[in-house]
């Protein structure tokens, strides 16, 4: 289906009422994976469903909901979406079809036979009401003081006629290919897909995007990396080459000298699931909505300050695939910790030496649906800086000596012992260490007796 942007404008923040009423609009949540601030907020509205059939309403959305998250690749990020429901009723069921000579007074005015399109399903402002106040107007009015925190915003239409539209609001229709339709136009949406027909369109100029293209030079094709050496360059449309990803003639609307990913895709034909270069843009879309890593503590803003045998946990909540988990990994001074893959990292005056020291962690997905990420959209990091106010004492074995040595910019720090831990007992001077660009050095013989170390500041 044609995409087809419909215009934005400031909407004015209208009083919320403790209800989440808004005149005859009401709102309900349908799926909850957590805070609006750490999700992907699916908002679906109704339209053509009189005051009777807004029960339906909210079945049809979790229907259709259901539905876009079973599709791949959104079925491995389920728990990434929150789902709401816009009641608001209208007068009459249905859209206009002003082939047939048919209106209805709808909330939204939606109309099929856009732009001459017979199937093309819009709200205004559009050709046939150039006045944004009757559709989308209302639209981002309803959103603003109900679910402000919106990110992906599709009105139902309560139409058994197939037909839908994409841009910045995704519509469809209730047609039994209604869940087909939304997740074709999702492509549009949510990801800037175009459309893979090769069908002619008069008028239509198009133009590159994720899964269209001109070029031909193989190495400068957008999705080379999903290209094998051994495909040829156009790619020949016939069944040796029916799963796999080359260059192949015909996308959109144009028959010659614009190409498509793969044979079949969602964005060409439906009852087929995204090609992997779709799927790819899809996945690195929600990555420019939601970060992995959801939130952190301590506060990345200050420092942590730690003397004598103290320690300091550090930890993050990082978003949850449904089939597989995201890495985590922490750094201490830009070196990987071995072994540190949990959410959560412990470091003490034992382990980081004296001074300014650099925490941090870094969550990838590794999703192999993904293939090129260049912005490094699946990656997320955080850093603390530690500062360790006493110098790591360490010690070396030799036979009959034991060599202590630490580093430190700054003097006065005392390497003391004593032969038994009995608080009774004073800890002694153990003498004087060589010092060597900030490194010191101190020898001791093993007696009998075992000693205990410390320095002291």
């Amino acid at each position: 289906m044609k995409t087809f942007r419909l215009l934005s404008g400031c909407i004015g923040l209208l009083l919320l009422s403790p209800a989440r009423v808004f005149s005859q609009a009401t709102i309900t949540q349908i799926l909850s994976n957590g805070p609006p601030a750490n999700c992907i907020n699916i908002v679906f509205l109704s339209e053509g469903y009189t005051a009777a059939q807004l029960g339906q309403f909210t079945n049809d959305a979790k229907v259709f909901l259901n539905y876009l998250q079973s599709e791949p690749p959104f079925d491995a990020y389920q728990n990434y979406f929150n789902g709401y429901a816009i009641s608001v009723a209208s007068v009459e069921s249905g859209a206009d079809h002003p082939l047939s000579g048919i209106y209805r007074n709808t909330y939204f005015n939606s109309t099929f036979y856009s732009y001459g399109i017979e199937r093309l399903l819009t709200i205004p402002p559009n050709n046939l009401d150039g006045n944004y106040a009757d559709g989308a107007g209302k639209v981002y009015a309803l959103l603003q003081t109900l679910m402000p925190e919106y990110d992906l915003v599709s009105v139902i239409v309560n139409d058994p006629e197939y037909g839908g539209s994409g841009g910045e609001i995704l519509i469809t229709s209730m047609n039994s290919d209604s869940a087909e339709i939304a997740a074709h136009e999702l492509g549009h949406t949510f990801a800037g897909l175009g459309d893979e027909y090769s069908d002619a369109y008069p008028g239509w100029v198009p133009y590159e995007m994720p899964n269209v293209t001109q070029q031909t030079n193989r190495a400068l094709i957008k999705w080379a990396a999903w290209i094998l050496d051994s495909t040829p360059i156009p790619t020949p449309d016939t069944s040796p080459y029916a799963s796999v990803v080359g260059l192949f003639e015909g996308a959109e609307y144009q028959t010659n000298g614009w190409y498509r990913p793969q044979h079949l895709c969602e964005m060409r034909a439906l009852g087929y699931p995204f090609c992997k270069v779709c799927a790819e843009t899809l996945v690195k879309a929600i990555y420019t909505r939601i970060r992995p890593i959801a939130s952190n503590a301590p506060a990345t803003n200050a420092s942590t300050t730690l003397a004598n045998s103290q320690s300091a946990t550090f930890s993050v909540a990082t978003l949850r695939p449904t089939t597989f988990n995201l890495n985590v990994q922490w750094f201490t001074n830009n070196a990987a910790c071995s072994g540190a893959t949990n959410s959560y990292f412990t470091v003490s005056t034992t382990t980081l030496p004296f001074g300014s020291n650099q925490v941090r962690v870094e969550v990838t997905d590794t999703n192999p649906v993904v293939r090129t990420d260049p912005g490094q959209l699946l990656k997320d990091s955080r850093s603390w800086q530690v500062q360790i106010l006493s110098p790591r004492l360490e010690y070396q074995r030799l036979p009959g000596v034991i060599v202590l040595s630490w580093t430190t910019n700054a003097q006065g720090f005392v390497l003391e012992y004593k032969t038994n831990l009995n608080p009774l007992i004073s800890w002694q001077p153990a003498g004087v260490p060589t010092v060597a660009s900030n490194r010191y050095t101190f020898s001791d013989s093993i007696g009998s007796n075992a000693k205990y170390y410390r320095l002291r500041d």
